[in-house]
């Protein structure tokens, strides 16, 4: 399949700046908590209500990667939805770009609070910039998103600014 990199361009860049809002669902202290034993944290805010309580918080909490982290909150597609290297086609950006690589090409966090377990998370998604760019190798695209993670209420707990190269 021929990918037009010029009109995938064009596309995402008729998104700029328009957040849209992707329910993430109910944290459930049974998924961050595998999280937290996958990633050998085995910090006790994580597992103990006591000390979560001891430190503030109504429930366990979740690690702080944990959100920016989970590349989709949807139990996933079948097997003939997934492109041929075995990734969905709605990737880590949320955007169409159907038939091109993705490489993640940096991420700044800002951490406003840690959601606990049963915590409602939305997840407000935006481009912030697209760039065409001639690399060494060929044309590649320069994706900037923001992912802003709020509560229920809307209150904010993690930020992530995160930039993407695709091919």
């Amino acid at each position: 399949m021929s990918v037009s990199l010029s009109l995938i361009y064009e596309q995402i860049k008729r998104e700029l700046n328009k957040p849209r809002r992707i329910s993430v669902g109910t944290l459930q202290r049974r998924e961050f908590q595998r999280f937290a034993v996958a990633s050998d944290d085995h910090n006790p805010l994580f597992f103990d209500d006591t000390v979560a309580r001891a430190c503030g918080y109504p429930a366990v909490v979740a690690p702080p990667l944990y959100l920016s982290s989970v590349m989709g909150w949807e139990a996933g597609p079948p097997q003939e939805a997934l492109r041929l290297d075995g990734t969905p086609a709605a990737d880590a950006t949320a955007l169409a770009i159907e038939g091109l690589r993705l490489m993640g090409a940096g991420q700044e966090l800002e951490f406003h609070r840690p959601p606990t377990d049963g915590t409602e998370v939305v997840m407000e998604f935006s481009v912030s910039n697209v760039e065409l760019k001639q690399g060494r190798s060929g044309a590649l695209l320069v994706i900037e998103v923001q992912k802003k993670y709020l509560d229920g209420a809307g209150l904010p707990l993690v930020t992530c600014r995160e930039n993407f190269i695709a091919r």
